[in-house]
Formats: C-alpha cells, sequence, structure tokens
C-alpha cells in the first residue's frame, strides 16, 4: 500500500522508503542470487553425473522406436528416453504452438553504485527483500555489496540504449529520494511468460516429451520444486503425481498482436496506478 510520505509510520522504518502505509513481511522467505544458484545446481549435477551442454541449441526433436533424438545447431545428436523442455519466456518454435501459448514481457533491473554510510544504515536494514501491491509492481532489495537493486515491468520491445531504463529510474527515486544522487551503474534486463489464466501450465505433446511453461516471473522456486516432481513423474509413469494437470497446448488468440495489446494494457494499468497514489496522498 502506499501513500504520500507524511503517513509512513513503521513501514517506513523496515523500508526506509517514500510512500508506504503498511505491509505484509513473511518471515518464511528469503534472498536468493540466481546466477550463484544455477551454478550451485550445476555443480551438483555434474557431481552426480550429469552433463550440462551451454550454448547448444536444439533444433528438432524426432521420435523413434528408442526414444527421442535432439539435433542441435553444432551437428550433435542427443538420444534418451524422455526429453523435458523447460525454456518458459525463452521459448522457441521446436515445439508447435508452445510459444503461442504464453505472453512475454520483460522484466528490467537496476542497480546503483554502493551507498554511502548514511543511506547503507537506512534502507532494507534488515535486508528485506520487497514486492508491492501495484497493478504495475516495483520489487526491490540490498545486494551484499551495498547497493539498492530495483525491478520494474519494461516495455514490450528489447531494450538498445540505456534510455529504456528511465522509467525505472524515476520509479526508484520516487521511493528512495535520498538516492537521487547515487548514480545508476548497472541495468538489465530477462523474460517473464506469463499464461491467461496466471497458472503454470505443464503439457505433453507426444508420449516421454513434457514441457512446462509460465511461471509469471516466480520460476526460481517454483522449477525447483517443479522440476523434482517433473522428474519423480518421468520415472514412475504416473502424470497424476504432478502437481498441475497435464493439458493440451492451446495457443492464444490473436498471438501475433500481443505487443500491441498487453502495451494498452500496461499503459492503462499504470494510469490506475498513478490515479490510486494520488487519490489516497
Amino acid at each position: 500500500m502506499r501513500r504520500g510520505c507524511g503517513r509512513i509510520e513503521r513501514c517506513g522504518n523496515h523500508l526506509g522508503a517514500c510512500g508506504y502505509v503498511g505491509g505484509w513481511i513473511d518471515r518464511r522467505a528469503g534472498i536468493i542470487q540466481p546466477l550463484a544458484y544455477t551454478r550451485e545446481l550445476a555443480r551438483a549435477a555434474i557431481e552426480n553425473g550429469a552433463k550440462i551442454a551451454t550454448g547448444t541449441r536444439v533444433t528438432r526433436l524426432l521420435q523413434n522406436i528408442a526414444g527421442w533424438v535432439a539435433e542441435t545447431t553444432l551437428g550433435y545428436e542427443l538420444r534418451a528416453r524422455s526429453v523435458v523442455v523447460a525454456t518458459n519466456a525463452y521459448t522457441d518454435s521446436l515445439i508447435p504452438g508452445l510459444r503461442e501459448s504464453v505472453i512475454i514481457l520483460h522484466s528490467f533491473q537496476i542497480a546503483t553504485a554502493p551507498l554511502p554510510p548514511n543511506l547503507d544504515a537506512a534502507i532494507l536494514a534488515g535486508g528485506q527483500a520487497v514486492s508491492d501491491s501495484r497493478r504495475i509492481l516495483c520489487y526491490f532489495r540490498r545486494s551484499p555489496d551495498g547497493r539498492l537493486v530495483f525491478g520494474g515491468r519494461g516495455s514490450m520491445a528489447e531494450p538498445l540504449r540505456p534510455e529504456a531504463w528511465c522509467h525505472l529510474i524515476r520509479a526508484m527515486r520516487r521511493t528512495y529520494p535520498n538516492v537521487s544522487e547515487v548514480p545508476v551503474t548497472h541495468r538489465w534486463f530477462g523474460r517473464v511468460a506469463m499464461t491467461l489464466d496466471h497458472l503454470p501450465h505443464v503439457h505433453e505433446p507426444a508420449p516421454a516429451l513434457l514441457t512446462t511453461v509460465g511461471c509469471q516471473g516466480r520460476g526460481i522456486g517454483l522449477q525447483t520444486a517443479l522440476g523434482e516432481a517433473l522428474a519423480t513423474s518421468i520415472v514412475s509413469g504416473d502424470r497424476g503425481s504432478l502437481p498441475f494437470p497435464v493439458t493440451p497446448i492451446r495457443p492464444i488468440p490473436f498471438h501475433r498482436f500481443r505487443n500491441i495489446g498487453v502495451g494498452a494494457l500496461i499503459t492503462f494499468y499504470r494510469m490506475l496506478d498513478f490515479l490510486d497514489s494520488a487519490h489516497s496522498a
């Protein structure tokens, strides 16, 4: 919840932010560094005999009597009894209709230089990670080296210039006016896959070929848990053990026009967020 700075009380003490009058702390939660987590998963997998091939795109999947053959851009072939396609927001045309079954959004993030001592003790001093309740939400946390990391929705097009992050810098400085003089040193973005019902989808377009898409921006924890469930289901052959039902792939109607429709919806939601903020100020 947000209001003018004059109503900040205990919530402001937790966040050091401007405009929040209430919140909810989930003490079961935590903060994780996705790249470090991925590397540790890879290390554990390799130690247990897995082989990892990066930068090797699968261009075609062929089924034969023994299972599946995956053809790659480098000319190599991989053979397996079962295949899981877990490309989520980076899904291409490998599985017909799968890319058209989700809406791809861009999540932008920025990071400041390490905060000076007077701000270091005042902003998220308890190490909280925060996401708010706006329709076009913002989320923020501190990095281990003392930066403020701030994220939110980006444009539908991939960013080509630093100016693409200006809206996020403005949002950060509205939330934390005292960091206005702290330079932004890092900018990055990633893709988020959304489904129309806002739930993950599991499909089996052919026997022993499973796909999972639609993490709604919560893929780290979700796919970690779902990966174990998929592996158990593959070994046992019991699809009923999965936490989500196996459904047919259903492409979204008029998917090619998604950027126009989603862009208009985001603009509308931003206007509603602005009006809500102005009304409660």
